[in-house]
C-alpha cells in the first residue's frame, strides 16, 4: 500500500483512545496492510506519543509523529477543543507529503481504503462527501451568515471529517491560509469551526465522493428524543442515511455523542465501534507490543 497516500489525523491528548481504535480498525482488513499514518499532534503526552508508536508496532502501521506549536485558530464551542483547528496546519506540517487522506479520530475504517487512496483529483485541492446534516448552505446550523457573507444558498457543503487532500493544489490555491484568514476575519460567523471556513475557502471546488466514504451514524442519535433532520431532509433524507450504515466503508462517530463514552446508545453502531476497542484493551492488558 506504499504507493498509495498516507493517512493523516490530527489529535491532542483527548483523543489518543479513539485514534488506537481507528488504527485497529484499518489493520483489520489486508487491503490496508502497510499503512503510513501521520499524527499532527497538540503536545501529546510523552505516554501518549509511546501509546501509538506501539499500537502501530503490534498492528503493522507505520505511525510518524508530527508535533505543531500551540495555537487557537477561530471560536471553540460546544465538545470541541482548539485541537480542532490542527487540520489548518496539515498542508504547512506536511510540507514533504504530496497527497493525504486525512481521517477524523472519532471514525472508524471497515473496509479497504486502497480505492478512495487512489482517487484522481483531476487538479482539484480536495474531495470530500457532503455533509449530511447540513448538505447545502442555508439548510442546517452551518455557516448561519451566509447571507452576509454573500454565500449563495443552495451550494453543496462538505464534511472535513474525512477528506483526501491535494496539497500542492492546496497550497497552489491558498486553501488553508483563507480558512485562517476567513477565522480570523468573522469569528462570529461560524458554528462548525474550521469546517465552516474550509466551505467558504474552497468555494465549490471540490471532488465529490460517495457516501459510503463518510457515512455518519446517525441511527444512535436519530433514536433520540428531539432528534431534528427537518432543513437537511429534502436533500438527504434521513431513510436514505440510515441505510447508508451497514455499507459504510467509514462510519463517523461525528457529534457530541461518541461511542467510547458512558451514556452511548445501545444498538449496532456501539457494538461495532467496542469490537476494535476491546481489541486494544485487551493488546495493552497482554502487553502484546
Amino acid at each position: 500500500m506504499n504507493q498509495f497516500p498516507s493517512v493523516t489525523c490530527c489529535i491532542d491528548d483527548r483523543y489518543v483512545r479513539p485514534l488506537t481504535v481507528l488504527m485497529e480498525s484499518a489493520a483489520a482488513t489486508p487491503g490496508n496492510a502497510g499503512l503510513r499514518l501521520l499524527v499532527i499532534h497538540d503536545d501529546l503526552a510523552g505516554q501518549a506519543q509511546k501509546l501509538l508508536l506501539r499500537h502501530g508496532d503490534r498492528l503493522g502501521i507505520q505511525v510518524s509523529l508530527r508535533p505543531v506549536a500551540r495555537q487557537i485558530s477561530g471560536p471553540v464551542s460546544g465538545w470541541v477543543s482548539s485541537a480542532v483547528y490542527l487540520r489548518l496546519a496539515i498542508s504547512d506540517t506536511l510540507a514533504d507529503a504530496d497527497t493525504v487522506l486525512y481521517l477524523d479520530a472519532d471514525t472508524l475504517v471497515r473496509g479497504d481504503l486502497r480505492p478512495l487512496l487512489a482517487t484522481d483529483l483531476a487538479g482539484m485541492p480536495l474531495a470530500a462527501v457532503r455533509d449530511p446534516q447540513n448538505p447545502v448552505i442555508g439548510a442546517g446550523i452551518a455557516l448561519p451568515a451566509w447571507a452576509t457573507l454573500g454565500l449563495s444558498p443552495g451550494r453543496e457543503y462538505f464534511n472535513s471529517g474525512v477528506m483526501l487532500l491535494n496539497l500542492p493544489e492546496c497550497e497552489r490555491q491558498g486553501l488553508f491560509g483563507a480558512a485562517r484568514r476567513f477565522l480570523a476575519d468573522h469569528p462570529d460567523k461560524v458554528t462548525l469551526w474550521d469546517q465552516d471556513a474550509l466551505n467558504v475557502a474552497a468555494a465549490d471546488q471540490w471532488i465529490r465522493l460517495d457516501r459510503r466514504w463518510n457515512t455518519f451514524g446517525l441511527s444512535a442519535l436519530a433514536a433520540r428524543p428531539g432528534y431534528r433532520h427537518d432543513d437537511a431532509e429534502p436533500y438527504s433524507p434521513l431513510a436514505m442515511l440510515l441505510g447508508d450504515e451497514p455499507e459504510a466503508t467509514i462510519l463517523h462517530f461525528a457529534g457530541p455523542d461518541k461511542p467510547w463514552r458512558a451514556g452511548y446508545p445501545p444498538g449496532w453502531l456501539k457494538h461495532a465501534y467496542h469490537g476494535p476497542l476491546t481489541r486494544v484493551l485487551k493488546a495493552e492488558a497482554d502487553g502484546r507490543w
